[in-house]
């Protein structure tokens, strides 16, 4: 009976060469790991448009776009940012390996490509990356200590930035009346629609963490993020009645018994945000940043319907 491998994780392979590709598949599978496989540049920014992998193994001489490129825009995409990217290519070492740092990858190979080489190496890097980044498992998006560690950073790098707060407000009714699993979707698609604004709006160094559960963090240019706070929540009020029943979706909401045995109606979800400037003053300390969002983000789930809440003096302690 074959013995089946561990699963070690999924690999973006990115290779023109259709043997080289179909090798370097095989010897992955073997080992354990799901591999999707890309022939070019563009089919390769598509597939990882619709699974974000583990990490990719990027072949330098593309067809169309470089790889140096392909790996500048995984790199500049919030949604992709975090994915290491391991750089593959027949040309000089040292020159290659200059252009893949500067071009933001996390490791590089050289060609011809040894099959154990390679597993150690993106073994190494998986491992290195997934300690780093402490993804949200749901999302892939960078949870609490990334999120904490970014906001650290931008403290004290003393340049202004803006941090938006956002919170579903009525998620665990919602989750009592359609499950988890709907409520993951909703979740899920939250996270698409903080990207989506975030990508249209081009802020510089943007950041997108998600804390748990229905709580989000964005961190960008303060004179970008009152648009994309805006911008989130209208298309989250626009497409929210896609995730309930017909029946709910007509009479604008449902009835839920409270613990006191009484009935209690829940209109639709709304989602608030709270807009945090840090352009003059400076705070002290990531706590106390965050405590001046969630105080701003309360006084939004306060208002009625969806609510973007914008601290307009700026905040610190001087």
């Amino acid at each position: 009976m074959k013995r089946t491998a561990a699963h070690k994780g999924t690999v973006l392979i990115v290779e023109d060469s259709q043997t080289l590709r179909q090798m370097t598949q095989m010897t992955l599978e073997e080992r354990g790991y799901t591999v999707l496989t890309a022939s070019d540049g563009v089919g390769a920014l598509q597939a990882l448009a619709e699974t974000i992998p583990d990490i990719v193994v990027l072949d330098i001489n593309l067809p169309d776009i470089d790889g140096f490129e392909v790996c500048k825009r995984i790199k500049a995409d919030p949604r992709t940012r975090y994915v290491p990217v391991i750089m593959a290519t027949g040309l000089g070492r040292s020159g290659f390996e200059i252009m893949s740092i500067e071009s933001g990858a996390d490791d590089f190979i050289a060609k011809p490509i040894d099959p154990l080489v390679l597993d150690a190496r993106i073994e190494m890097v998986i491992r290195r990356m997934r300690r780093e980044r402490f993804a949200n498992a749901l999302t892939g998006l960078p949870s609490n200590a990334l999120t904490e560690e970014r906001l650290g950073f931008l403290l004290a790098r003393r340049k202004p930035f803006a941090v938006i707060f956002f919170d579903i407000d009525g998620f665990r009714a919602f989750n009592s009346r359609y499950g988890h699993a709907r409520g993951d979707l909703l979740i899920r698609h939250l996270a698409e629609l903080l990207l989506e604004a975030v990508n249209f709006a081009e802020p510089d160094d943007a950041f997108i963490g998600h804390l748990g559960g229905d709580d989000f963090i964005v961190t960008c240019d303060p004179d970008k993020a009152e648009g994309i706070a805006h911008s989130v929540v209208a298309s989250f009020d626009g497409s929210i009645l896609d995730f309930y029943e017909d029946e709910d979706r007509e009479s604008g909401g449902f009835t839920l018994t409270d613990r006191s045995g009484e009935p209690k109606r829940y209109g639709p979800l709304t989602l608030c945000a709270a807009v945090v400037p840090v352009v003059e003053r400076f705070p002290g300390s990531v706590i106390e940043l965050m405590d001046q969002g969630h105080d701003l983000l309360e006084y939004a789930k306060q208002q009625p319907g969806s609510f973007v809440a914008t601290e307009r003096r700026g905040i610190g302690l001087g």
